[in-house]
C-alpha cells in the first residue's frame, strides 16, 4: 500500500527498472527488520482491538448500571499513544508512505533511484529527529514527575516507549535508505540509450537542476543561520513563497510528503524562533498529539473496515441494492451506487470502496452487457461515496487537525451523502436515458431474493445504526462510536466464520499500514502547521482577503478551483494535511461554520480525485481494468463529475443542507 500521485501505474515500469534481481544481503536485513517489525505492530493494533472491547463494557455499563469503567478514557489514551507508535516502524519497512510521482513518468530509472535514496534519507532524518525529541520531552516528563488527573498513571513511560518506538522506525528507515543507495549504485551501470532514454534524460537534467537549487538554498541556509534567521524575520511573506516552493519542488522529486512536511516546516520554525525552541516544539506537538483521546478515532474506524470487508458486507449491500433496484433499466449500475454508499457506512474509504466493487461489480455489468465507459464510471465515482457516508477517514482527519468535532461532522456529512446518492442515481438514469445501448433490458427480480438480502444486511443495519446514531442520541462520544464499531465488526466477521488465522492476521496487517500511513502524515502535518502559525500566514490571508473587498462567495470558488487542481496529482490525505492549515483560518475569517466547511472539504475533494486528466480514482481503477483505454473511463465519470459541480454548489450556496442536522443532535 503506497497511495502516490496520479501516475502511479505509469511509473510501475520506471520503478521496476531500478531494482536488481539478485537478492542482496541488504535485502535480507530490511526483510529482517519488517518481519522483526511486524510482531511490534500486530500488538499495537490487538491492543486497540482490546481497548475496543473494554469500550464496548464500559458503554453497557454506563446504560445499564449508570457507572462505566474508571478513568477509561485515561487508559485509552496511553494506550493508543504506545498503539500508533507501534505501528510506525513496520510501515516504513513496507515502505508505507505518501509520495507524488507525476513527473516520474519523464525521469531515468538511474534518476528516480538516486531520488528515492534522497527521500529515504530525508524521511530518516525526520523520524530520528522525532524520536530524538519525544525521548528528551520523556525526560522532561520524568522530571516534572508528570501523572495522570484520576488513575495518577505516570506519563513518561508511555512516552518513553513512543520514542523507543520512533527510534526502532529510526533504524528501519535507515536500513531502507542503505539499500535505496544499494539499488542506485547498481543503477549506473544499466544500459540506456532507446529514443524514450534520451527524452527521460532531458526532463532528469531540469529534474537535477531543481534538487541542485534546493540544496544550495539549505547550505546557504545553514552556513549562515544568523543572517538568514534575521531576514526571514523581517520578510517573512517572501519566506513563506520560498518555503511553499521549494516544498513543491521536494515533493515533485519524490520525497514523501511527511519528510518535506516535517522538515520544511521543522527549517522554517527554526528560522524564525530558533533551533533549540523549534526542536522543542516539534516534540511538545508530537506529545500532545500523541495524548489526544481523539487519537484512537481514527485507528479503530479502519479496524471496523478492514473488518466489515472481511465479514462480506460489500457483498451484502450489493445484493441487497440489486434486489431492491435490479429490475430497472440500468438496475446494475445504480446498485453499483447503492452498494457503494452503503459500504461506506463501515469503511469510511474511497479507494478502499473502488478497489472492492471494481472486482464485485464491474464484471457482473460487464457480463452483462453493460458498457464499459458506464461500468466503470460508476465504480469511480461511487468511491467517493466511500469517503463522504460516515464514518469517514478524510473527516476524521480534517477533524484531528483543527479540533473539529468528530461527532458534528460525521452527522452533518449525512445529508450531504444522500444528497450525492440522488445525484449520482440521476446521472446513471440519464445516462442510461441518452444512451439506451449502454445497457441491457431490464430483467425482473423475485421477491425472495429482496427477503433473503434484507436478511443478510440486518447486521449492516445494525453496525451503522450503533455508531451513527448512538453519537447522534448522544449514547456516546466519536471514540466510543469508533471503538463499539470495531469490536461489532470484529464480532460479525468471527460470528460468519471468516475470520481463520491468515484473515485475522491480514486485517491487522491492513490496520498497521493505513495507520502508519496516516499518522507519518500528521506527525510531518504537525510540524508544517506550527510553521505556518508561527509565521502569521492565516492571519496575513485575511488581512489580505479584507484589503481585497470581494465577496465571501467569490474567495470560496477560487479556493475551491485551487482544490481541484491538486486533486490532479495527490490523493486526498495529502490534499488535506498541506492545506488545512492554511485554508480553514481563511475560511473561518469570512464567516463560514467549521463544520460547514469540513464537508465541502471533503466534498471538492473527493470531486477532483475523478477529475482529468490525472483523477488518482480513475488511475486506480485502470488498474484493475487494463483493457479499458483511460478514455473511455473519463468518458464515463464525465456525467458524475457534473453530478458533483451540482452538489458543490448547492452545498455552498445552501449551508442549511450541512447544518441542519447536526443542530438536532442531542447534546
Amino acid at each position: 500500500m503506497r497511495p502516490s500521485g496520479a501516475c502511479t501505474a505509469m511509473a510501475n515500469d520506471a520503478r521496476a527498472a531500478a531494482e536488481p534481481a539478485a537478492v542482496t544481503a541488504l535485502d535480507r536485513v530490511q526483510d529482517l527488520c519488517a518481519t522483526a517489525s511486524r510482531p511490534v505492530a500486530f500488538v499495537g493494533v490487538i491492543g486497540m482491538l482490546v481497548v475496543s472491547g473494554v469500550t464496548v463494557i464500559d458503554v453497557l455499563l454506563r446504560w445499564f448500571v449508570g457507572s462505566g469503567v474508571t478513568a477509561l478514557n485515561e487508559i485509552t489514551t496511553m494506550i493508543f499513544a504506545v498503539a500508533v507508535s507501534a505501528c510506525m516502524p513496520s510501515g516504513l519497512a513496507r515502505g508505507v508512505h505518501v509520495t507524488v510521482d507525476v513527473l516520474q513518468p519523464w525521469f531515468t530509472a538511474r534518476l528516480t533511484a538516486w531520488l528515492n535514496v534522497a527521500g529515504a534519507l530525508l524521511l530518516f532524518l525526520f523520524f530520528a529527529v522525532l524520536g530524538w525529541r519525544l525521548y528528551l520531552h520523556a525526560d522532561n516528563l520524568a522530571a516534572q514527575d508528570r501523572m495522570t488527573i484520576i488513575l495518577g498513571l505516570p506519563e513518561a513511560p508511555f512516552m518513553y516507549a513512543a520514542a523507543l518506538l520512533f527510534a526502532f522506525g529510526a533504524v528501519v528507515q535507515a536500513v531502507v535508505a542503505a539499500n535505496a543507495i544499494r539499488r542506485a549504485a547498481e543503477s549506473i551501470r544499466a544500459p540506456s540509450g532507446s529514443r524514450a532514454a534520451a527524452i527521460s534524460s532531458r526532463a532528469s537534467a531540469g529534474a537535477i537542476g531543481v534538487a541542485a537549487l534546493v540544496a544550495a538554498l539549505v547550505v546557504y541556509v545553514l552556513a549562515d543561520f544568523a543572517a538568514v534567521s534575521q531576514w526571514t524575520q523581517d520578510n517573512q511573506g517572501f519566506a513563506l513563497v520560498i518555503a511553499f516552493c521549494a516544498m513543491w519542488a521536494m515533493l515533485l522529486l519524490l520525497v514523501p510528503l511527511a519528510a518535506v512536511l516535517g522538515l520544511v516546516g521543522l527549517g522554517g520554525i527554526a528560522t524564525v524562533i530558533g533551533f533549540q525552541p523549534s526542536l522543542t516544539a516539534l516534540a511538545t506537538e508530537a506529545a500532545r498529539f500523541l495524548t489526544d483521546y481523539q487519537i484512537a478515532t481514527l485507528p479503530l474506524f479502519l479496524m471496523m473496515g478492514s473488518f466489515a470487508a472481511v465479514a462480506g458486507v460489500a457483498g451484502d449491500v450489493y445484493r441487497l441494492a440489486q434486489a431492491v433496484v435490479g429490475s430497472l433499466r440500468g438496475g446494475l449500475a445504480l446498485a453499483t451506487i447503492a452498494g457503494c454508499a452503503g459500504f461506506g457506512t463501515v469503511t469510511g474509504s474511497s479507494l478502499a470502496t473502488i478497489a472492492t466493487f471494481g472486482q464485485i461489480s464491474l464484471p457482473e455489468m460487464r457480463a452483462r452487457g453493460y458498457s464499459p465507459a458506464l461500468a466503470t464510471g460508476c465504480v469511480a465515482a461511487g468511491g467517493n461515496l466511500g469517503a463522504l457516508i460516515p464514518p469517514s477517514g478524510p473527516l476524521i482527519l480534517f477533524a484531528l487537525l483543527t479540533e473539529a468535532s468528530i461527532g458534528q461532522l460525521f452527522i452533518a456529512a449525512i445529508i450531504p451523502g444522500l444528497l450525492a446518492f440522488a445525484l449520482y442515481s440521476a446521472a446513471v438514469m440519464f445516462y442510461v436515458r441518452f444512451a439506451p445501448s449502454s445497457v441491457p433490458p431490464a430483467t425482473r427480480m423475485q421477491s425472495s431474493e429482496l427477503a433473503a438480502a434484507l436478511r443478510q444486511c440486518g447486521a449492516v443495519v445494525v453496525l451503522f445504526g450503533a455508531v451513527i446514531g448512538g453519537m447522534y442520541i448522544g449514547v456516546f462520544t466519536a471514540t466510543e462510536a469508533a471503538a463499539v464499531g470495531a469490536f461489532l465488526a470484529f464480532l460479525l466477521a468471527l460470528v460468519r466464520g471468516r475470520l481463520r488465522a491468515g484473515t485475522f492476521w491480514q486485517v491487522m496487517a491492513e490496520t498497521t499500514a493505513s495507520t502508519a500511513l496516516i499518522y507519518t502524515l500528521i506527525f510531518g502535518a504537525l510540524s508544517f502547521s506550527f510553521f505556518v502559525g508561527v509565521t502569521s500566514l492565516p492571519e496575513r490571508l485575511t488581512g489580505f482577503i479584507a484589503e481585497l473587498d470581494v465577496a465571501p462567495l467569490v474567495v470560496v470558488a477560487i479556493i475551491l478551483l485551487i482544490y481541484v487542481a491538486l486533486g490532479c496529482i495527490m490523493d486526498s490525505f495529502a490534499i488535506l494535511v498541506i492545506t488545512v492549515p492554511v485554508v480553514t483560518p481563511l475560511i473561518l475569517f469570512l464567516g463560514y461554520d467549521m463544520v460547514w466547511w469540513g464537508i465541502i472539504n471533503l466534498v471538492i475533494v473527493e470531486m477532483s480525485t475523478l477529475t482529468p486528466p490525472f483523477g488518482i480514482h480513475v488511475f486506480v481503477l485502470k488498474a484493475l481494468v487494463r483493457d479499458v483505454p483511460m478514455a473511455i473511463i473519463f468518458k464515463g465519470v464525465f456525467s458524475f463529475v457534473a453530478a458533483d459541480v451540482v452538489k458543490i454548489a448547492l452545498l455552498v450556496l445552501f449551508p442549511a443542507i450541512t447544518l441542519w442536522l447536526p443542530s438536532t443532535m442531542f447534546k
